[in-house]
């Protein structure tokens, strides 16, 4: 395994990297399965490339009471060259105790062995580095111990140590006298919930759903070991693992766990298992549980490190053992336990979910409570556990009530939605479209089942069939159908089908008064007219409208959607304060609610308020956001990469830009996500463009006409990408094309009322001009462009006039004019938290104040040369950090520095400077 394969640990094995480069030793420690062994072999294997002779052995606890095995393991591929160094006094005892040879021990052997072992080393270490790998240190035999202890206080160099140690939590390591001067002792921390189910998605080899694996990271408490171990166990579970299921718990975590309950009394185990059942367990309710004083019994558990009271509380000294404690007692066993806390808990929630879990049989009233506790879950911004306790509810509900059954199977599947488990909304709306009574019942849930198999053509459009025969004869569920329908047709690009569609279910909606069929209407016709090139404002008409009767309406999926459209209308206006505004407050109530799913989407267009409203960091921070939570849903994340990769644009690096919109393009082919590729193209050109490659940026943006739909030509201020296309051209000399852009978007710009665009085009037809030889004209032009710029524009745009102002002045040899722009350009990329523009802008300045004399390659240091010959090969900034042992960020530092100092933008420029300075 290499540290590019690890996760979660590039911190750590940097660190630990340092100290080897150095000469010194490293010892990882850390808890049984927390990753030392993985984090120790990609050391190991970077050591090993850097040149450096290992040396290894993984002592096992059933041989620790073996001589010198551990020694044996370290010197078997040495033992040749061993034989030939040691003189015969040394190399005897040597010998008898790698039972190479039989003789008597006596202490005089024991030094002599320490001493060839000595010797073997310090030869070694003549012809090379040596690296000492010890894994699992703590089992290697005490001969072999005592043998690395006595040569590791005499080793001055040349010779260092990798070894892990496993320690209990919480405890420090005891075997750094091993190891040679000097020593770092780094503690293998437990990995963070995002790394954890980062590494459930590239381990096992089917995706999880998102609640089971957050179950998974609790459980694990971070240890990636149990988490792989666990997250196995459930794909192999024949049934599934429902929210209310105990976790399978591996054999092998049954071996590392078992013997720590092994030796408890009955009445300890039935202490634990309460505790284990109870969300929340306290002293006092679990004594009220059992019926009687538990003293002993804490103790009991608390003596062999179970569990930890605090405050009156009780709580598992690993999540792990709650798991296991659970899954290891009998389903009855269990079901009595839960009746007994249901009767001593107050909390209503509770009871309920108590209740239910006390028994399986069918009870109305029991599912009353638990329909009603799922309900106040819900209006407390907690739809998981709503989602939860419905589908209690529906497997509670008597079967002569199957409408009631299948309604809570709908309540739960859209609840499952809101808190983004897809995968358990499908199965849970697929369950109620099987026992739905009647075709209203079926139609609601197969709304729900056909947004959570979306991808799925086949499946989505057989069911939308299905439900659009059971609507017949009912405004209400047509409408709703018809609107699906439309939203499907639009996905498939049928969009005169899917305005058709669109059109009815307003009709419909309006008919029988449901407004939210309306407002989903409208945003539905308003998609279709910006794809099908309407300039009469139609668009912007249906989405205020939408807008309009979406105000003071309850938070749903419809409401939610129409007022994201709204702030995104403001922001295609130039209105960017009010779109703030307005995005700002709708991300905060979705938040409170608790819908995951939701504000994932309301993200993606909180990322571009951001961004075109001069908040870099903001919109950095909500296009991370953005992309994490998609990637925990498992719902498109090549969406959330191309709205990443705008933020790292804008607020964040420009490389990192880069790279996502690079892996979002590659994604988008590889699920054949049309409408996302135009996008993901659109990210790709203007990262190129950013970091001074016009070229990829041309080739990038020119693509783009394959997807014409889905790259919103037809409104240039829904994703403004045209002028870098414009600018791209401009730089790479295809300027009739380039005049061609200008002429068509600008025709839009004006038909559609979009000033915002106006300024980026103002942009690059001064750059046009400034190319075909008028700078001074150009100049005219941009003053012109920020003069009458009025407040509808995006400050990003203004930055970037005086960017271009700076290079078309010094392109006039207007010195002090091009010196004052790069500088305002730097103040203003600053207070747009735009780091990477800003950091071009200061390239510019340094290009301005550069000597014509052309600095020679000769003085340039070892180490600037050796990462300019890795340029020229094409290698990555990761790439020559590893070649070089540095870090990533100080190639970027130097690589900064060289453009600085040589006065250029990009490594292409670079390069072409050193090979002009080489010929003269």
């Amino acid at each position: 395994m290499t540290d590019d394969e690890l996760i979660g640990r590039a911190g750590l094995v940097e660190r630990a990297r340092k100290q080897l480069e150095s000469g010194g030793s490293v010892l990882l420690y850390g808890p049984t399965g927390i990753g030392k062994s993985a984090t120790g072999r990609a050391l190991v294997a970077e050591r090993a490339r850097a040149g450096c002779r290992v040396l290894s052995a993984a002592p096992s606890q059933s041989e620790a009471g073996l001589p010198y095995v551990t020694l044996l393991d370290l010197l078997s591929d040495q033992l040749e060259l061993a034989w030939q160094v040691l003189p015969d006094h040394l190399r005897q005892p040597l010998e008898v105790a790698l039972l190479k040879a039989s003789a008597p021990d006596s202490v005089r052997d024991e030094l002599a062995v320490r001493l060839a072992v000595l010797h073997v080393l310090r030869r070694l270490a003549g012809n090379g580095p040596v690296l000492l790998v010890v894994d699992d240190i703590q089992w290697a035999d005490p001969s072999s111990l005592e043998v690395l202890t006595f040569c590791a206080r005499r080793l001055t160099e040349g010779v260092q140590m990798l070894a892990t140690e496993q320690v209990a939590d919480g405890d420090l390591p005891m075997m750094a006298e091993a190891c040679p001067e000097p020593v770092l002792q780094v503690e293998v921390p437990a990995l963070t919930e995002q790394d954890v189910l980062a590494l459930l998605r590239s381990r096992l080899y089917e995706p999880l759903p998102v609640r089971t694996a957050r179950r998974i990271f609790a459980a694990s408490a971070g240890n990636p070991f149990m988490a792989l171990e666990l997250g196995r166990a459930v794909l192999r579970h024949p049934e599934g693992v429902s929210p209310n299921d105990p976790l399978p718990v591996s054999s092998r975590l049954k071996t590392l766990l078992g013997d720590r309950l092994a030796d408890l009394d009955p009445a300890t185990r039935e202490l634990l298992l309460h505790a284990a059942s109870s969300p929340r367990p306290t002293v006092a309710q679990l004594a009220l549980s059992i019926g009687h004083p538990i003293d002993a019994e804490l103790a009991d558990a608390e003596r062999v490190g179970l569990i930890d009271i605090s405050a009156g509380r009780l709580r598992f000294s690993h999540p792990l053992l709650r798991e296991f404690v659970y899954a290891d007692a009998t389903s009855a066993t269990r079901r009595q336990t839960h009746a007994r806390l249901a009767a001593v808990v107050d909390e209503p929630v509770e009871i309920a979910r108590h209740r239910a879990l006390a028994t399986q049989e069918a009870d109305e009233s029991l599912a009353a409570s638990l329909d009603e506790a799922a309900t106040v879950a819900g209006g407390r911004g907690a739809p998981g556990a709503a989602a939860t306790l419905w589908r209690l509810a529906a497997d509670r509900t008597p079967t002569e009530a199957p409408a009631d059954r299948a309604r809570r199977l709908t309540n739960a599947a859209e609840a499952a939605a809101s808190a983004g488990h897809l995968a358990e909304s499908a199965e849970v709306a697929r369950l109620a479209v099987q026992v739905a009574p009647d075709p209203a019942s079926r139609v609601e849930a197969s709304l729900l089942l056909i947004d959570a198999v979306w991808s799925d053509r086949d499946e989505r459009l057989a069911l939308l069939d299905q439900a659009f025969a059971d609507a017949q004869g009912d405004d209400r569920l047509e409408a709703r159908v018809r609107i699906l329908r439309s939203a499907s047709a639009y996905f498939d690009r049928r969009l005169r089908d899917a305005a058709e569609d669109a059109r009815i279910a307003e009709e419909l909606g309006r008919r029988c008064g449901d407004t939210e069929a309306v407002v989903d209407a409208l945003n539905a016709a308003s998609s279709v007219e910006i794809h099908l090139g309407s300039t009469s404002g139609e668009s912007d008409r249906l989405l205020a409208e939408a807008a309009s009767l979406a105000e003071g309406l309850k938070l749903t999926k419809s409401v939610v959607h129409a007022r994201q459209m709204a702030a995104m209308r403001k922001l295609f206006r130039g209105h960017t304060a009010e779109a703030v505004t307005a995005i700002t407050a709708l991300t905060d109530e979705v938040r409170a609610v608790g819908a995951i799913h939701w504000l994932a989407s309301v993200l993606i267009s909180a990322t571009a308020i951001f961004e075109r409203s001069g908040r870099g960091a903001e919109a950095l921070v909500a296009g991370q956001e953005c992309l994490q939570l998609m990637l925990d849903i498992g719902d498109e994340p090549e969406v959330a990469m191309v709205v990443a990769a705008r933020a790292e644009w804008a607020g964040g690096m420009a490389q990192a830009a880069r790279d996502l919109a690079e892996a979002a393009l590659e994604r988008c082919n590889e699920v054949h996500n049309e409408e996302w590729t135009g996008p993901a193209l659109a990210s790709c050109g203007m990262a190129a463009l950013l970091l001074g490659d016009p070229q990829r940026a041309v080739e990038a943006f020119g693509a783009i006409d394959k997807f014409r739909d889905a790259a919103m030509p037809y409104d240039p201020a829904v994703i403004p990408w045209h002028a870098d296309y414009i600018e791209a051209l401009i730089a790479s000399g295809d300027t009739g094309e380039a005049s061609t852009v200008i002429t068509d978007i600008r025709a839009r710009a004006v038909k559609l009322d979009r000033p915002v665009t106006l300024v980026g085009l103002g942009r690059v037809e001064a750059l046009l001009v400034a190319k075909q030889g008028d700078p001074g004209k150009a100049l005219e032009m941009l003053d012109h462009t920020v003069s009458t710029v009025g407040d509808r524009y995006y400050p990003l745009d203004l930055a970037r006039c005086e960017l271009a102002r700076g290079r078309i002045a010094r392109q006039a040899r207007r010195r002090s004019i091009a010196r004052s722009a790069f500088l305002d350009a730097i103040e203003q990329f600053e207070r747009c938290g735009a780091p990477a523009w800003r950091e071009v802008a200061e390239t510019e300045l340094a290009r301005l104040d550069v000597p014509s004399r052309t600095r020679q390659p000769s003085e340039l240091s070892d180490n600037e040369l050796q990462i300019v010959a890795m340029v020229r090969d094409g290698s990555t900034n990761r790439e020559i950090a590893a070649a070089l042992y540095l870090s990533v960020k100080a190639v970027e530092s130097q690589l900064t520095r060289l453009y600085r100092r040589f006065g250029v933008a990009n490594r292409t420029q670079l390069l072409r400077m050193v090979d002009r300075g080489s010929a003269q």
